[in-house]
């Protein structure tokens, strides 16, 4: 795995230089935009963010088997108009609906090469959802397809009271899921959303 040997190489010696520790998680970040699906709905496209743990960002060869835990957010507007508009709220957040909680998914690979590999998941979300000063609890689930280009490997370097470590995956890909949340029509339950995923494996440097 030679590019994560020039990264454990090149932060080793930053973080001899400064000193101290440094460690990132073995991680899958997504963003993503989504679009509400039935002619009920009073809201406009959302941005989607995903944040977590994910044990095919850990592990250091190719797997076929991924779960995650992590953070879940989407944010949209209501349409001009939407029947539970407040009047004692700030302009910022009147009609405004906002999703922040937690996340759990499974995946398995449905076709797999040495630098690619595509990714069949499915994902449950409890979640806290707030619009025009209201607060409500949010259920969720969706089903995604991503296809990403990969490399998996793990490098260790030390020497002069410093040391690093690189384990597990770089990846870089596309998906698209259908999502369900369990939300008031006019909210938008159901939509289909698309974006971008990356995958950073375990990092740790130390440092006298």
């Amino acid at each position: 795995m030679k590019s994560a040997a020039l990264v454990v190489l090149f932060v080793a010696s930053t973080a001899h230089a400064k000193g101290g520790v440094l460690g990132v998680p073995p991680a899958e970040v997504d963003v993503g935009a989504g679009v509400p699906l039935g002619a009920a709905a009073a809201v406009g496209p959302s941005t989607e963010v995903l944040a977590g743990i994910h044990w095919a960002s850990l592990y250091w060869h190719p797997t076929h088997f991924d779960v995650g835990i992590g953070y879940v957010g989407s944010f949209r507007s209501a349409l001009p108009g939407y029947s539970l508009r407040a009047t004692d709220v700030t302009d910022t957040d009147a009609n405004r609906l906002s999703l922040n909680g937690g996340y759990l998914s499974v995946g398995y690979t449905i076709e797999s090469h040495r630098y690619w590999r595509t990714w069949l998941d499915a994902r449950v979300e409890a979640m806290d959802g707030s619009i025009n000063g209201a607060s409500f609890p949010v259920l969720g689930s969706a089903m995604r397809v991503s296809s990403e280009l990969f490399t998996a490997g793990a490098a260790a370097a030390g020497g002069g009271g410093s040391g690093a470590l690189v384990a597990g995956t770089f990846a870089i890909g596309v998906y698209v899921e259908a999502v369900h949340r369990d939300l008031p029509p006019e909210l938008g339950p159901n939509g289909v959303t698309a974006g971008i995923t990356m995958r950073i494996p375990l990092l740790l440097v130390a440092a006298n």
